[in-house]
């Protein structure tokens, strides 16, 4: 045994024990957790009842088998496809929201930023400028996909666009607070570095925080791709187009084997959302490990042909 290890060994264990604040904090969150099974009437014996145990029975029964007939997959796959392009377009309008709100939602920091270098009135104005963003950000997400659904609806009309407005605005509400904590986690001395050598707000976001956040940027987007994806599905409920009218209709017909094939075919489209989002961001991160790579190789051999006096 090496002198660190039996000097760790014969440091004496400190248990972290529970400060006064740390058991009214876990005895709170517990009340509130019982006050809320209290209030919603939560109960697991309710699961266990013989009359919910037949309402599920006769239900997935009703759902087998799910009618594959090929008319039928024919006719619902248009519904599938305008779900598809549903979640598409409104997460695409989302990011063209959402990033030009985030570098506006995003704390900056560093002595060049205070007050005494901006001045008072400047300083003011963009600490102004970033809490009325900032309150907008949470407007937008505030309000549940289904209500900007049916505030558009009334707007345009049934159909898709009020689900692509709906999707848009909410998804900018949550992608752009996504990217301004993105930004402001950014490494302060790459930030630092880039500004003492010359480069003014454009290019250091340019150069530097939007290719050090770039892989985590892409992974909210496709994941919020992916919800977006199955948001869809419901704002039809309300008239917003996709495959949720045709799976309300079956349901308040009864349809349940219909029914059934609707939701497969959702699960398949959720699936290869998912699965293409994976491709996408395999593809990038491997891109940009390769890239690195080279620069590390390049870094090497210039260093060798500098001490070799040929460069």
């Amino acid at each position: 045994m090496t002198t660190g290890e039996r000097r760790l060994s014969s440091a004496p264990y400190s248990s972290p024990g529970f400060s006064p604040f740390n058991l009214i904090l876990a005895g709170a969150i517990l009340a509130s957790l019982l006050l809320s099974a209290w209030g919603t009437g939560f109960s697991p014996g309710a699961f266990l009842s013989p009359g919910t145990g037949r309402a599920v029975r006769e239900f997935a029964v009703g759902l087998l088998p799910p009618n594959l007939d090929p008319a039928y997959l024919r006719s619902t796959l248009g519904y599938a496809l305008e779900t598809v392009e549903i979640s598409l377009l409104g997460t695409a309008l989302a990011v063209v929201v959402g990033f030009p709100l985030s570098l506006l939602a995003a704390r900056r920091r560093g002595e060049e930023t205070s007050r005494r270098a901006q001045g008072t009135l400047s300083w003011g104005a963009r600490w102004l400028l970033y809490y009325l963003t900032r309150g907008l950000l949470n407007v937008l997400r505030g309000i549940p996909e289904l209500v900007w659904a049916l505030i558009f609806v009334v707007a345009v009309g049934l159909g898709p666009l009020p689900g692509v407005l709906a999707l848009a605005a909410h998804s900018a509400g949550i992608l752009g607070k996504l990217y301004a904590e993105l930004f402001e986690a950014v490494d302060q001395r790459l930030v630092e570095n880039a500004r003492a050598a010359g480069a003014n707000d454009v290019q250091v976001l340019a150069y530097v925080q939007v290719p050090t956040a770039l892989p985590m940027l892409l992974s909210y987007t496709l994941f919020r791709w992916e919800c977006n994806m199955r948001a869809a599905t419901v704002l039809g409920f309300v008239g917003a187009g996709g495959i949720g009218t045709q799976l309300i209709y079956k349901l308040k017909l009864f349809q349940y084997q219909d029914l059934s094939t609707l939701i497969l075919i959702t699960l398949l489209l959720v699936t290869l959302v998912d699965l293409t989002g994976q491709l996408i961001r395999t593809r990038l991160l491997d891109t940009a490990a390769r890239r690195h790579q080279r620069g590390k190789r390049r870094g090497v051999v210039d260093r060798v042909l500098c001490a070799c006096g040929w460069k």
